[in-house]
């Protein structure tokens, strides 16, 4: 299938095709899935007007779509783990430009048993054998339950290997068959539906929870499909996803999700990765402690320093300037997260002031301007037939810096020079670039 499809666009791409549209809530299952367009504008307008109607569709550049299904043929060609259940191969499926594998929450179950069992004899073996059999049973039959709801056709056949392991266990445990019977009957009318009904309610609790850190932290598109990416047998999920950025260059987010002593999954954080168009990565992974959001990361990767607010224990707010260090290259390029003291002396409402009084220019003193900078962002300003510029913040220095056209550093006074002719400011002189959210339908809108 991958290979079809990546046939199928490498020969849409030799048409001048160049960006390609798809349902981001279903994995992609034929080529009529997917809509080529040689335009991105065209792209991007047609996916608006289908998610209106249908489901979420995002426009991503083809080659990007190629080279993950050239990922994906590489994992197909690579043979599956051999399981004492002689596990078949897993298959894979396509879904928002992420190539995840499509779980056997039955083969997962026994994994997760191997590693108990692991777990056992690295802590003195076989001690009490019929508490060790027990607790086999236990765990593999509550499992059974949680894969029983709505299991695909791969996971039916390993649940009925699964099911001769309990089977035997159940002989061992229960050895008279009236017992046995009996013990059935309550696992199947009292245990079951009681397991289940926990399980549910933990499942919704924990979905809830998730999504509000995934809202907060700004990973809202993943909200979606959060649900279908949580099978609650892996110890361990990670959800990645390639998002296209205006300036021809991509952000790669995996967000790590850790399953904890009380079977519900544990938001990490998230690792993002911004590639530049001549293929230089930047690469910072943010704990969810941090509170760093998605767009004040791509920020902070851009070399910018961030405003944030933070809590006391007490409940109250303080806010502190965070940056990025890359200066030690000992750390697999994942840089350290630095954070200012909320004492440090940063005063960037009177450096705009004073910017504005030596330049005669008092636009760029306006609030909005420093709470553009403040977010990370660099604030554009127009000069009347002059050019554009640019501010940003540089805390560090104790300085806030201007920037010409080509993103040169550019002095106060090769700046007056320029603004001094225009005698009179008018609103259109300053014009701000917003930053807007970093969704599917709009990836990332950043004034370099």
């Amino acid at each position: 299938m991958a290979a079809d499809m990546r046939n199928h666009l490498e020969k849409q791409a030799a048409h001048g095709h160049e960006w390609v549209v798809y349902d981001t809530d279903n994995p992609i299952n034929t080529l009529y899935d997917l809509h080529c367009f040689s335009d991105e504008i065209e792209a991007i307008s047609f996916a608006k007007e289908y998610q209106q109607i249908w489901n979420w569709h995002e426009a991503v550049p083809i080659d990007s779509l190629i080279y993950d299904l050239k990922e994906l043929e590489r994992g197909q060609l690579q043979p599956s783990l051999e399981t004492e259940l002689n596990n078949p191969k897993s298959t894979l499926n396509i879904n928002n430009v992420s190539m995840e594998h499509q779980v056997n929450r039955a083969e997962e179950l026994w994994k997760n048993w191997a590693r108990q069992e692991r777990q056992i004899e690295e802590l003195g073996g076989d001690t009490d054998r019929i508490k060790t059999l027990k607790y086999k049973y236990d765990f593999l039959s509550k499992g059974l339950y949680r894969v029983s709801v709505n299991p695909t056709e791969k996971e039916k056949l390993l649940m009925q290997a699964i099911s001769t392991v309990t089977a035997k266990l159940q002989k061992q445990l229960y050895p008279h068959p009236v017992i046995r019977l009996l013990h059935r009957l309550k696992a199947l009318i009292i245990d079951k539906p009681d397991h289940l009904s926990v399980f549910t309610k933990g499942k919704e609790g924990n979905l809830k929870l998730l999504k509000e850190q995934f809202e907060t932290t700004g990973l809202h598109h993943y909200v979606g499909k959060l649900e279908n990416s949580l099978d609650y047998e892996r110890p361990r999920i990670e959800l990645r996803s390639v998002n296209a950025l205006k300036d021809n260059g991509k952000l790669e987010v995996n967000i790590d999700l850790e399953k904890n002593k009380f079977g519900n999954y544990h938001f990490n954080g998230y690792t993002a990765t911004l590639i530049t168009q001549n293929g230089e990565r930047k690469t910072c992974t943010f704990s969810a402690d941090s509170s760093i959001n998605l767009t004040e990361a791509v920020n902070l990767l851009r070399g910018r320093s961030v405003y944030k607010a933070y809590e006391h224990s007490d409940g109250t707010t303080f806010k502190k300037w965070v940056q990025l260090d890359h200066r030690d290259k000992e750390l697999n390029g994942n840089p350290e997260i630095l954070t200012f003291s909320p004492k440090y002396e940063y005063d960037l409402k009177k450096l705009l002031l004073d910017s504005a009084i030596k330049l005669d220019f008092y636009s760029i003193s306006r609030e909005a301007v420093q709470r553009g900078l403040e977010a990370g962002n660099k604030i554009e300003f127009q000069i009347n037939g002059n050019g554009r510029y640019t501010v940003a913040a540089n805390p560090s220095a104790k300085t806030v810096d201007f920037f010409d056209a080509n993103k040169k550093p550019i002095s106060l006074a090769a700046l007056k020079k320029i603004i001094h002719p225009v005698k009179k400011e008018t609103a259109k002189e300053l014009r701000f670039i917003e930053q807007k959210d970093i969704t599917q339908e709009n990836q990332i809108q950043i004034n370099r």
